[in-house]
């Protein structure tokens, strides 16, 4: 996807590069043209390749490089499909093949039925020599593990669905998990989760981690207190902070001197561009300070009518909307993909 992404720019950056090398014109006149330069159009042309004194870019060039630029950093939200191999959806992304859960106190084995929605005859079979009448605080207990038997899919709507063959969101460094058992989702939901939150930490190597919520639980349905989060293409994630909460075992309240503005707007973007999200849920007073960010760095009009609901002269075709309950995290939700069912 990055190479996609950054395709066309290198093949114009070769071009200016070749044209310099080719050219008939004297050091001290490149010298000289270069040094004429606008600082926007010479930062246009070193975002590419290097700069050399005695390389001429000419302004029209350096100008196409820098529109192509705006272009591809501001391109209009366009779903894709998700890529297969022979059918097979093709997942690139941290996944895990098992999931383990550590007894707490007093937890018995209906507690452990209830909070992964599976039968005591499943849990039984995946630990032979575990005694369920007599769980030990600390002991390990195998809770899942990935089926051959296909791929995970998404039944119905986000409202009213369910999730077959739902697989567990990994651990992962940039963020924490807030409930596992309640962290499960398509292949695609968790594999697009995991790279960008993945792609957040080498972007931003010294941000706090961030807080994963609710995705769907093991088979979906009905998750309190949420209407949605039932077909496992949901997933919550707190908004960057300059300053690390006072824990993770919640969304904690926000002010607007907490929030990380280009951390924030950055993670926002990613999810936009990957082609794979529906819509984006938060709340219309970060929508407008990310708008006004977005502004600053140049986001033509059109681009920000089609992602950002707030202020949008088109406001019903926008991929960010405001809802209720969503000032402490943004709300993903991904697109229904060819494998799964009744999905919309």
């Amino acid at each position: 996807m990055r190479l996609e992404k950054t395709g066309r720019l290198a093949v114009l950056a070769t071009i200016l590069f070749a044209a310099s090398l080719f050219t008939q014109q004297g050091e001290s006149q490149a010298q000289a043209q270069v040094g004429g330069m606008s600082p926007a159009l010479q930062a246009a042309a070193t975002m590419f390749i290097p700069l050399p004194n005695s390389t001429l870019f000419t302004p029209d060039l350096v100008q196409q490089v820098q529109q192509l630029h705006t272009k591809d950093r501001w391109r209009l939200p366009e779903a894709k499909a998700w890529k297969s191999v022979a059918e097979d959806p093709y997942v690139v992304t941290r996944r895990l093949d098992e999931m383990w859960h550590t007894v707490g106190p007093w937890e018995s084995k209906y507690k452990l039925i209830n909070k992964y929605r599976g039968r005591i005859s499943r849990l039984q079979e995946l630990n032979p020599d575990v005694d369920f009448d007599n769980l030990q605080e600390g002991q390990q207990i195998l809770v899942w593990k990935r089926s051959e038997e296909g791929v995970s899919r998404s039944l119905g709507t986000a409202n009213r669905g369910r999730l077959v063959n739902g697989e567990p969101l990994p651990p992962g460094e940039t963020y924490k998990i807030q409930y596992p058992h309640r962290a499960f989702g398509t292949y695609y939901a968790v594999s697009e989760t995991v790279r960008v939150l993945d792609e957040f930490g080498e972007r931003f190597p010294d941000a706090h981690p961030l807080l994963v919520g609710d995705m769907s639980f093991r088979i979906g349905r009905k998750i309190a207190p949420h209407k949605s989060h039932q077909s496992g293409r949901d997933v919550d994630i707190t908004l960057p902070r300059k300053t690390p909460p006072p824990d993770y075992r919640r969304f904690h309240h926000l002010r607007y001197k907490d929030i990380d503005l280009e951390q924030t707007f950055w993670l926002v973007k990613q999810f936009v561009d990957s082609g794979h999200v529906e819509y984006i849920f938060l709340d219309k007073r970060w929508q407008r300070r990310l708008r006004n960010y977005a502004e600053e760095q140049g986001a033509p009009q059109e681009w920000l009518d089609k992602v950002f609901e707030y202020r949008s002269s088109r406001p019903g075709l926008a991929m960010i909307r405001h809802e209720r309950g969503h000032h402490r995290h943004i709300h993903v939700r991904y697109r229904c993909q060819e494998t799964d069912r009744r999905c919309s």
